[in-house]
């Protein structure tokens, strides 16, 4: 190892080991500096706080012509004596922590003058004490002698102009001839005539075809407004050729105000504008060296979080949000060891060329450092963009990559945040990626990771559905279940609603509730919509075959669908495939989607009554449908809401307004489906208001097709009178539990999926009765019994706060809340200590329902969980 003793100076004996390791991973190792900076374009060394030079790479012999023995120890002596006094202010405030950047004059070896571009930053010991300082310095000589030679032509061109060598013209407008000076002539290589004259069409003809609308509009416009203009063009000469020029041009009027004459002077610009024009890709030129890597060409860790400030401020108007990625190759560190840098290097490059060529003109690609890289994604419309993107990436790797005679393979893993979910500035959101980053390489690396520390349990849930609803069809992971409309007065089946369900591999059976506005946001309901008219067709086709007596079946439909050109032949051809009989379909439509797309529905319903499909709006009452609709749309069937159903019997306004509608239908000559019938109250008031239909619990949930044909079979539902279900509170357990008056609050976290750790929030949920096997508890979230998804639960209990693991084993559903049992996941020494915290609790409960120093909720529990459910 290289010598330390300036180093060791500094930070005294007792951090001489963490020196030594720093210098192993920095670049205090010599050979490791020689290594990385040998080929660097610029001058790159380090100094101590002495300012003595203690290593440098070989492009300081390039620069300033002196070899690296020679410059090590004093800098000084090359610095041209009236620039001394700079060097040491600069270096003293690097010293002082702060990075600095400055120009100075040299001396070269052999005695000329360059100048230079030096940057110098603080060298940390423990992030606090500077111990050294590096350099950079980039000649820039070329650049500043560039500048001198724009001053110069300047210069030249002032001095032109005073001796009068510009060109002039006269224009007549009035004769509409124009007048040439000598050196109008000779700027545009003509032959010079004094009595030559031209017409306005002929001298716009040595105007550049592309700058001649513009000069033609500039003289109009002159002329009508009589004033003065400065314009700058190209002329063509008499070679082919063309010049830039700059015009000034004054207008003469007569005694009555009325434009008589243009005058105008130009001057032979294109010096000037192609010594810019070099200038400009000379700064070009340092401001990509500046802001791009030397190796991959790809954008560097500065332009990067240059770009990410940049969409947090358009984001603050736009309120767009956008993602980052950080992609870590896995033992990228072992290719480069075993086979060298130069091999490294080139597996590098091609690697940054197949990954930015999986990216599109909202995306940019990065490199940060050795193996690591960056992605930024914006304008993306399809929230799991992000994560199928890291899936072609994490695909692509998969081919090889031959460099040289090597057949080389690399995986990655990949972090993922976006804003502003997962940070709101771009240390936040660095900070967070690299944590998912990191948390992909522990979970067995070549994976993904996005961070979710931020999110609850709901909202992590939506992030799985959102990702794998796309997939739910081609896995064959969607269901048909189908429940029975039945006539209230007789219980005989009439016709039957199609209601599907996603089999989630993770969540189990997930509720349309949850999915369907998924599939509405990104236009999936039309696959599902297509899927279920394909399924109903199906069965019906099933059922025929099978001698089985066949009812309508309704379909609930978007109308997004209508929205799309190929709607009606995919609609005529499942039917026809199947030979359905257009009458045993018909479409439910919601108000909302009715009033959206009015125009289109309208159109649509027309055709499909036609065809001989019904129609039926779902859900009425829910929306801001007006009467007029109903009429304007001649529905078939009108479904009136659950919302309302519910209310029978204890709301005396509901049951007028339920009474209205059936009337209003029976006078329109629509049939009338109550929704959500669960209890004999509210089936005796429909009969006796003699509605046509009901659709509940009260005679069957929904069911799947073997189930559904033993039905149509039977013809004939009896209704079940005690459908107003109580939670079953039925003992499932080996170990006693403390059944609890007032549930406890607990903050209920997921911790694991499938064996994957998740950092997720927490969820706020009620625990009724705990022991020291589990607990059984209440929540608005509808979780997955699985043995390998397990949650922590954190409650307060006679003042100690104990956090619990398990999964759970068994639930139930009432008032749209969902009960569940939770075995604990914990060994005996964790359980002996729970169950002397739960004698003690079970020996203050049995002369009081509520115990100080408790996590007690005293309030309804479904109000208080719908509440909470609604806040986070």
């Amino acid at each position: 190892m290289p010598k330390l003793s300036f180093l060791k100076k500094r930070i005294g004996s007792s951090l001489i080991n963490h020196s030594e390791s720093l210098y192993e991973n920095t670049f205090f190792d010599e050979n490791k500096f020689t290594e990385m900076f040998a080929n660097h374009p610029d001058a790159v060394f380090v100094l101590d706080v002495n300012r003595k030079v203690q290593i440098v790479n070989q492009s300081i012999q390039r620069i300033f012509g002196y070899g690296v023995q020679e410059l090590r120890g004093n800098l000084e002596k090359i610095y041209e004596r009236s620039n001394r006094g700079i060097g040491k202010q600069y270096f003293q405030k690097a010293l002082n922590g702060k990075a600095q950047n400055f120009q100075a004059v040299v001396y070269h070896k052999n005695g000329r003058l360059i100048h230079v571009d030096i940057t110098y930053v603080p060298i940390l010991a423990d992030n606090t004490e500077v111990i050294g300082v590096y350099g950079i310095a980039k000649d820039i000589t070329v650049h500043v002698e560039r500048e001198k030679e724009v001053n110069k032509i300047k210069n030249s061109l002032e001095l032109a102009q005073q001796i009068g060598s510009i060109g002039s013209w006269d224009y007549d407008i009035v004769e509409g001839e124009i007048y040439w000076s000598k050196q109008m002539f000779d700027i545009c290589g003509l032959d010079f005539h004094h009595d030559s004259t031209l017409s306005l069409e002929e001298a716009l003809q040595y105007i550049h075809p592309e700058d001649r609308q513009t000069y033609k509009n500039a003289i109009n416009r002159s002329i009508k407004t009589s004033e003065s203009y400065s314009i700058d063009y190209r002329i063509l000469k008499r070679d082919g050729t063309f010049i830039y020029v700059s015009g000034l041009t004054e207008i003469i009027l007569d005694e009555n105000k009325k434009p008589i004459r243009l005058v105008g002077i130009i001057q032979d610009i294109t010096a000037k504008i192609v010594t810019e024009e070099k200038l400009n890709e000379i700064n070009k030129a340092v401001q990509h060296i500046a802001y791009h890597d030397y190796l991959t060409d790809l954008p560097n860790r500065i332009f990067f979080e240059n770009k990410i400030e940049s969409l947090i401020k358009q984001s603050s108007r736009s309120k767009a949000a956008f993602s980052i990625m950080y992609l870590g190759l896995d033992r990228f560190r072992h290719i480069n060891e075993s086979l060298g840098h130069l091999i490294g290097d080139q597996l590098l490059q091609q690697l940054s060329k197949r990954v930015n060529a999986l990216l599109n003109d909202s995306s940019l690609l990065a490199r940060m450092e050795g193996d690591e890289f960056g992605i930024i994604i914006w304008d993306y419309t399809q929230n799991e963009y992000p994560i199928t993107l890291a899936k072609v990436i994490i695909d692509c790797l998969n081919k090889p990559f031959m460099v040289e005679d090597f057949e080389l393979y690399l995986t990655a893993s990949i972090g993922i945040s976006s804003y502003p979910v997962n940070g709101k500035t771009v240390e936040e959101i660095s900070k967070n990626t690299h944590a998912a980053l990191y948390r992909a390489k522990a979970n067995g690396k070549n994976n993904y990771q996005i961070y979710s520390s931020s999110l609850n349990i709901n909202a992590f849930k939506q992030f799985y559905l959102e990702r794998d609803l796309r997939k739910s069809i081609i896995n064959d992971e969607l269901l048909l279940h189908f429940q029975p409309r039945v006539s209230p007065s007789t219980g005989k089946l009439i016709s039957a609603e199609a209601l599907v369900r996603w089999e989630h591999p993770v969540w189990g059976i997930v509720s349309p509730n949850e999915f369907i506005p998924l599939a509405e946001e990104t236009g999936f309901i039309n696959d599902i919509g297509d899927w279920v008219l394909q399924q109903v067709c199906t069965f019906i086709k099933a059922w025929k075959q099978a001698d089985l007596p066949i009812v309508p079946i309704s379909i609930n439909i978007s109308a997004q669908r209508f929205l799309k050109n190929d709607w009606k032949f995919n609609f005529i051809k499942r039917l026809e495939e199947t030979d359905t009989d257009p009458s045993l379909i018909e479409l439910e439509i919601t108000e909302t989607t009715l009033i959206k797309y009015e125009k289109e529905v309208i159109a649509a319903f027309q055709f499909l009554k036609e065809f001989g499909i019904k129609i039926a709006l779902d859900d009425f009452g829910t929306g801001y449908t007006s009467f007029s609709y109903i009429k304007d749309f001649s529905f078939d069937t009108i479904k009136i809401d659950k919302s309302f159903i519910r209310q029978i019997a204890h709301e005396h306004n509901a049951e007028i307004i339920i009474k209205s509608l059936i009337f209003m239908a029976k006078g329109l000559n629509m049939n009338v489906v109550a929704e959500g019938v669960e209890t004999n109250e509210q089936l005796t008031f429909l009969k006796q208001q003699e509605c046509k239909e009901v659709q509940g619990y009260i005679f069957s949930k929904p069911i799947s097709d073997k189930q559904f044909q033993v039905i149509l079979r039977k013809r004939i539902l009896k209704p079940i009178f005690n459908s107003d279900k109580q939670i079953d509170l039925t003992d499932r357990r080996s170990y006693y539990r403390i059944n609890l008056v007032y549930p406890l609050c607990s903050d209920m976290a997921l911790t694991s999926i499938q064996g994957k750790q998740v950092q997720l929030g927490k969820t706020n949920v009620l625990i009724e009765d705990i022991g020291p096997g589990g607990l059984r508890f209440l929540s608005t979230i509808h979780l997955p019994i699985r043995p390998d998804v397990t949650f922590e639960f954190e409650t307060l209990i006679l003042g100690q706060t104990l956090k619990l693991k398990g999964h759970i084993v068994w639930k139930d559903e009432l008032k749209g809340v969902f009960q569940y049992g939770l075995k604990f996941s914990i060994d005996e020494h964790e359980r002996d200590c729970i169950v002397k915290i739960l004698n003690n609790f079970s020996l203050h409960l049995r002369s009081h329902s509520i115990v100080p120093n408790c996590s007690f909720m005293e309030e309804d529990r479904f109000t208080y969980l719908k509440r909470m459910n609604s806040n986070e």
